[in-house]
């Protein structure tokens, strides 16, 4: 990616360009290591190396593609913002405190992602067993994949409260606010959607094997949290516009009600008439079709392995 993912939206180059070409490489890396070549008929332990190997692959190039949507839909969405708010002038400035916050949250995922490569490593007892070539290879697969996992998850979150708390709060107009905050709760949505259509690829670790119910149970688990982690900045934002209309409606009929000059009165009725006519349209059709597909990419991929899963076979 780029030394700052905000310094522009992709200088002319294709934004999967960078997943794509992480993915042949890993996939190149792991060839030559010779996990690739393991024979589908071997051991649990092949079986589930290859499937490791091929999994985190994917799901590197699917968060390096995320990061680089958030990014883009993160500055369109500063841009946005900035003009209604006439601080357009403020957007280099933003782009530093943004740079900045990335690359703490690029040292903490990467500290965070050597601890949970670590403790897989104890887990899977790859200390004191004699470990191969390609074995490490998964390794250092793996810390790429949690790395990228939690950088997109910080970022999905900080990136919002960023332009809430730094950019949104400077809007005069409520309006433009309302707008504003509109365009927030569209980004978060965004963010979440992306984040859920990861598990489409989890059932990948499971080809070939069986698929025991606590893996199952734990794989809902998860994604129950990240949903929760990143859709509830969407649910809470929604509440605060609804809860900013009508209270700026309430507001205004209020001053309505009571006798002023007739020049404010037509200019409190506009107002009230303009914030009426407003909708956060957050479940647009895009979004809708958004997450319909990605409800059914994880349903369709999940019912694939278990339907073909060894376990499955078996009671048929």
């Amino acid at each position: 990616m780029k030394l700052n993912p905000y310094s522009n939206a992709h200088n002319g180059v294709f934004i999967g360009l960078y997943p794509f070409l992480l993915v042949v490489v890993l996939l190149v890396i792991h060839y030559f290591s010779g996990v690739l070549a393991l024979d589908n008929n071997g051991s649990v332990r092949e079986q589930r190396d290859f499937n490791s190997a091929i999994g985190m692959t994917l799901l590197s190039g699917y968060f390096c593609l995320c990061l680089q949507l958030n990014h883009k839909n993160v500055l369109s969405t500063m841009i946005s913002i900035l003009v209604k708010t006439n601080q357009l002038s403020h957007l280099s400035q933003h782009r530093q405190k943004l740079f900045t916050k990335f690359q703490l949250h690029t040292i903490n995922s990467l500290i965070t992602a050597i601890f949970a490569t670590v403790m897989y490593v104890i887990v899977e007892n790859l200390l004191f067993s004699e470990v191969k070539l390609y074995q490490y290879v998964i390794t250092g697969c793996a810390v790429l994949f949690w790395f990228l996992f939690f950088l997109f998850l910080i970022q999905s979150t900080s990136n919002v409260s960023y332009l809430k708390k730094h950019v949104l709060s400077q809007t005069e107009n409520y309006i433009d606010y309302l707008n504003s905050l509109s365009s927030l709760a569209r980004l978060s949505l965004t963010n979440a959607t992306l984040s859920i259509g990861a598990f489409s690829l989890f059932p990948i670790f499971w080809i070939n094997k069986n698929v025991p119910f606590l893996d199952i149970a734990m794989t809902l688990l998860v994604l129950c949290i990240i949903a929760f982690y990143l859709f509830y900045p969407v649910l809470k934002l929604h509440s605060q516009w609804l809860n900013g209309k009508n209270k700026k409606c309430k507001e205004l009929n209020e001053r309505v009600n009571k006798e002023m000059s007739s020049e404010k009165l037509v200019l409190s009725e506009q107002e009230l008439e303009g914030i009426n006519s407003l909708s956060i349209n957050l479940y647009g059709v895009k979004d809708k079709i958004r997450f319909i597909a990605c409800a059914l990419l994880i349903a369709i991929s999940w019912g694939i392995v278990l339907i073909f899963s060894p376990s499955f076979k078996m009671h048929l």
